[in-house]
């Protein structure tokens, strides 16, 4: 009887390449996919997710907002409340495969058959799983095998006292289906992985297949006796490449520096796990001049964050230090000067001349004296500031010349405007440019410098250095069409590092297998993992592995070590150049669709009416 392997992998909506809707659409054309072949791809299901929301939730969040009182505790967005939220996912995806390229590709008679069962698959999957609303749904035919993406919410019906009738849950939704926890490490999502893909065997076997492991040879073991064979076969090479020793290896006191080493290696390799596994949380602050303290320190002291709109998200392993840091900001005497600097290189830009400066430093509650001198006076300060002062860029006349810059940078960017072709993408960052500017001009856009320490200006505004970024990349012949190769590129490249990371780490955890099998063997350790006797069968494999060179272990561990912080340096760095070309790809896309300036000038709104407590965690 034939046999196919199957592949069910789950994905979430928050995490980068957890689920590509656009993609799944094609919305955009990775090099690997077959256009010619775009025909033979089967749509089950095409919803916008935020109509998929409110056909699901729309009556509940109706009924939840007619309880509410206070406006701010409604409900206008549900989609938006849930991907901003960070305690559910807004939906899944589900890739599902019958076999792969080599076993059923695509126009074989295996991948025909494949093609058959998926379509079995999914016109189950409802039955199977009431609580899980398929938005989007595509079978593809135009890449090297046929597999199967299903985008889904998961929703629960059974309502909650003091929420929604019904919303967003993937635990609760998994429950009204019937599974259960039973531990840790089976839970509820695990169970119903397990359900699914116990399905696809079926499916299988209806068709006339068996399932394939990939490995026909090891058919007869089990998945431990499998890892165990390949583990050994690494552990035999790596210590045949350590077998000649010295007399200085054996010396107690090398051996002890090596078991130091190697314990404060795992003490690090432990922090670096909790580390990935610690979630993200918000910060933000009522100063700025404490946020900018807080992030200074942090970056002293090496621990990661990245800044969000009003303030950085760090991981929650942090929390401990980041609130020492805090204790330890004090307010800087000329905190009313750095104040009124701020408040001057703001207003700067949306007034026409010094007078109008003034008369808006008065809105503000500012008291303006004249003499000898021009002076201010804070709103809740006792003595009034004079602007020279403040440094050579806040005299008078170096206001004025400010003033004059700006109109002259307006200026340029209008007169660039109208010798551009119109509607090509240099024409539309220059527009983009302009209503920026304007926007800000309005009081409608917060002041965001790229250097801190210099006054503000449009050439030292963050969102304007994006977008001059941009139209450099532009200019250089960069389009839509080829940042989106160039992400691909880069994802393909992130994938490639996390699996061999993952290989490291997997070779890694065998050398400490090896390590406390030894133990047992040479040293009479106890353990909870293995028996003497699985110790001593596994070392029975290896001649050249005795009393007087098992401490060898100790090396191989350590510069498997660095192999793992190796590969992991290179994922992080890969991860970065994603990052950005994912931020120069989603700008492009913006500025090309005109929604740039209007996505910001949203957030700034949505910012400006929030309801923020003082400092701390953003409360969930």
């Amino acid at each position: 009887m034939a046999s196919l392997s199957t592949s069910f992998t789950l994905g979430k909506a928050s995490v980068q390449h957890g689920a590509n809707v656009e993609h799944n659409n094609r919305k955009f054309i990775a090099g690997n996919i077959k256009p010619e072949k775009m025909a033979e791809n089967i749509t089950y299901v095409r919803q916008d997710v935020e109509d998929a929301y409110q056909e699901l939730f729309g009556e509940a969040i109706a009924a939840y907002n007619a309880k509410q009182k206070q406006p701010c505790r409604r409900i206008q967005d549900y989609y938006k409340h849930i991907s901003d939220s960070k305690r559910e996912e807004a939906y899944y995806e589900i890739i599902v495969q019958f076999g792969d390229s080599r076993s059923a590709p695509c126009g074989s008679q295996n991948g025909e058959e494949a093609k058959k069962m998926l379509d079995e698959y999914i016109r189950g999957f409802k039955e199977r799983n009431p609580n899980l609303h398929i938005f989007n749904a595509v079978l593809h035919m135009d890449e090297a095998s046929p597999h199967l993406h299903i985008d889904f919410i998961p929703f629960y019906t059974a309502g909650r006292k003091n929420g929604l009738s019904k919303g967003v849950s993937m635990k609760a939704a998994l429950d009204e289906q019937g599974f259960t926890a039973t531990n840790f490490k089976q839970n509820r999502l695990v169970a119903w992985e397990a359900s699914e893909r116990e399905e696809m065997e079926r499916i299988l076997h209806r068709h006339g297949y068996t399932r394939d492991d990939k490995n026909a040879k090891y058919a007869h073991q089990t998945v431990e006796q499998f890892k165990k064979t390949q583990d050994e076969k690494k552990i035999v090479a790596a210590l045949r490449k350590s077998r000649q020793i010295t007399d200085a290896d054996l010396e107690v006191s090398h051996v002890q520096q090596l078991r130091t080493r190697l314990n404060l290696l795992e003490r690090e390799h432990e922090l670096l796990e909790q580390q990935q596994q610690s979630p993200y949380r918000s910060f933000f602050y009522a100063q700025p001049e404490k946020q900018a303290f807080v992030q200074s320190q942090l970056d002293d002291l090496g621990i990661p964050y990245h800044e969000t709109e009003n303030g950085f998200e760090a991981q929650e392993c942090f929390v401990e230090e980041i609130r020492k840091i805090e204790k330890e900001y004090k307010p800087k005497r000329s905190a009313a000067r750095d104040k009124l600097r701020e408040d001057i290189d703001r207003l700067l830009m949306q007034s026409s001349s010094v007078e109008e400066l003034l008369e808006k430093l008065k809105a503000e509650n500012y008291t303006i004296r004249n003499g000898k001198y021009l002076a201010v006076k804070p709103p809740h300060g006792n003595q009034a500031i004079r602007l020279k002062s403040l440094g050579e860029h806040y005299s008078e006349y170096a206001l004025r010349n400010r003033i004059n810059a700006r109109k002259k940078y307006e200026s340029s960017i209008a007169q660039k405007i109208s010798t551009a072709k119109k509607n090509t993408p240099e024409f539309v960052v220059l527009r983009t440019v302009q209503f920026y500017t304007i926007a800000f001009g309005n009081g409608a856009l917060p002041m965001r410098k790229r250097d801190k320490t210099k006054p503000f200006s449009w050439t030292n505004d963050i969102e304007l250095d994006k977008l001059t970024a941009l139209n450099a990349k532009i200019n250089a012949g960069a389009t839509v069409e080829s940042l989106r190769r160039e992400m691909e590129e880069l994802e393909q490249a992130v994938s490639e590092k996390e699996k061999q990371l993952e290989r490291e780490k997997a070779e890694l955890k065998t050398f400490y297998d090896l390590k406390e099998k030894i133990e047992i063997v040479f040293e009479g350790k106890k353990s909870d993992v293995f028996t003497l006797e699985q110790a001593q069968r596994t070392l029975q494999q290896y001649g050249t592995i005795n009393a007087s060179n098992y401490r060898n272990v100790d090396i191989l561990i350590n510069n498997q070590m660095e192999s793992v912080q190796q590969a992991d340096a290179a994922l992080s760095e890969e991860r970065k150049k994603l990052q950005e070309a994912s931020d120069t790809l989603s700008a492009m896309e913006k500025v090309m669709g005109g929604t740039y300036v209007q996505s910001l000038v949203g957030a700034e709104r949505e910012r400006r009416e929030s309801k923020f407590v003082p400092n701390g965690v953003k409360p969930v």
